[in-house]
């Protein structure tokens, strides 16, 4: 179990009169917690893979270091996503002038913080949805296999109009090797 920082926003969640903030929650490693204005939904690991996108190492054309998660039916869910019965998944690309095989390991740190909706984070859950403030950390690398923390942060998996705070994804994984 890791203790870990849940990210929050600094919105008023009207409808349950609720303050996000920062404070700590456990987690099991190959769990996907997206934190919802109702509460902390969890969502199995089915697959984590990572792979280097090799580009031609300028700021035009940078290495971009994948991540692919691929999720089961989850648990804990609120009444409004239970009936769903979705398995997300989610792909982060983080962007780097060079990131070589050889650096990923512990300690080895990434931020995509993908302010603009583009494609360097998306979360399929009913449909897709843009992940911004993108981080990930290597805990442990062991040959082709590397245990990563990653977060970010998108619209509720349920409200995409913007009526309900934002949705923090928080995981803690092994990823192998694609």
């Amino acid at each position: 179990m890791v203790i870990f920082d849940k990210l929050k926003g600094k919105k008023r969640d009207k409808e349950f009169n609720c303050v996000r903030s920062l404070k700590k929650i456990a987690m099991d490693e190959n769990i996907l917690y997206i934190t919802r204005f109702c509460g902390v939904e969890q969502y199995p690991v089915k697959t984590a893979k990572w792979y280097i996108i090799d580009g031609d190492r300028t700021e035009d054309d940078p290495d971009m270091l994948c991540l692919d998660i691929t999720l089961g039916s989850g648990y804990g869910l609120h009444k409004d996503t239970a009936m769903l019965k979705a398995e997300p998944v989610w792909e982060v690309r983080f962007c780097s002038v060079e990131i070589p095989a050889s650096a990923l390991q512990s300690g080895f740190r990434l931020e995509q913080p993908n302010l603009q909706r583009d494609v360097y984070g998306n979360l399929y859950y009913t449909e897709h949805q843009p992940t911004t403030g993108n981080q990930m950390e290597i805990i442990k690398a062991d040959e082709t296999r590397l245990k990563i923390r990653l977060t970010g942060i998108t619209e509720d998996v349920n409200f995409y109009d913007g009526s309900k705070p934002q949705s923090t994804l928080q995981i803690v994984a092994w990823f192998d090797r694609k």
